[in-house]
């Protein structure tokens, strides 16, 4: 494998992430909710509700729209988590 083919993107992702993205799943799936249902409720991308949800961030053009959409999305699930911020934990 060449250098070129390497993918060099930092990852996004985080055994952290990914229990806070539990976090909302169960709440959604306790309230009934299909992960559609909630991106049309709060406005937001669908794949960005996924992402949250499998604590995977690098779907995110930059930091602060995960911090926001994070932020909306715990709002509307009545969740009161932190924001990790995976960004600076690099």
């Amino acid at each position: 494998m060449q250098i070129s083919e390497i993918d060099t993107q930092t990852s996004l992702r985080s055994a952290h992430t990914c229990k806070i993205g539990k976090v909302f799943k169960e709440r959604r799936q306790l309230l009934s909710l299909s992960e559609s249902e909630v991106a049309s409720e709060i406005f937001v991308n669908i794949n960005y509700i996924k992402g949250i949800e499998y604590g995977d961030y690098s779907i995110f053009p930059a930091r602060i729209f995960a911090l926001q959409y994070f932020n909306k999305y715990a709002n509307y699930l009545n969740l009161k988590l932190d924001f990790f911020d995976i960004y600076n934990s690099q």
